[in-house]
């Protein structure tokens, strides 16, 4: 019998698997697995507000009464399962690190940190990919030349640049 947690090449469903399924494609889960995936968003939420992996394992042993082996596995497949779901939306992930640094930013402009603005200005702009280095579009590129022809009493008049004068026919 298939389940929807073996994978395609046979190989047995990894532990994560059902999470995934979860996350993705809103799959039910049991009441313990439920308990379980939310001690893993917390332990990422931990790690996306920038606690150390060793802060994140000591703040699960004491949040959850666990071993350091047990608070340890669970941070790493936390950040297994959502580094694999992470991946399928990175662009999630983008508009998530942009947040972060505009939070990062309010805070420099709170402390008049004019070098922390301009840097996270600059990592704003990379991740919007609006970046400092493309090079600018030339006037020319911007507003290329054109040709109009105008008819008037069937008379048809060119009209060029500036520099190329005008044409009668």
């Amino acid at each position: 019998m298939v389940t929807d947690l073996t994978k395609t090449d046979n190989k047995p469903a990894d532990k994560l698997d059902k999470f995934r399924d979860h996350l993705l494609h809103h799959n039910p889960l049991s009441p313990k697995e439920q308990a379980t995936l939310e001690k893993y968003r917390k332990c990422f939420g931990w790690r996306c507000k920038l606690f150390s992996p060793q802060q994140v394992v000591n703040m699960l042993m004491q949040e959850y009464n666990l071993k350091y082996s047990q608070a340890y596995q669970l941070m790493a497949e936390s950040t297994k399962l959502y580094g694999k779901v992470e991946d399928i939306d990175r662009e999630g992930s983008r508009k998530i690190l942009i947040e972060g640094l505009y939070v990062a930013m309010s805070i420099a402009v709170k402390d008049k940190n004019a070098e922390a603005i301009i840097a996270a200005t600059r990592e704003i702009a990379k991740l919007q990919k609006i970046h400092d280095d493309q090079s600018p579009l030339s006037p020319d590129e911007m507003m290329p030349a054109r040709i109009v022809k105008y008819t008037q009493n069937n008379v048809v008049v060119n009209n060029f640049n500036g520099s190329e004068g005008q044409d009668n026919e």
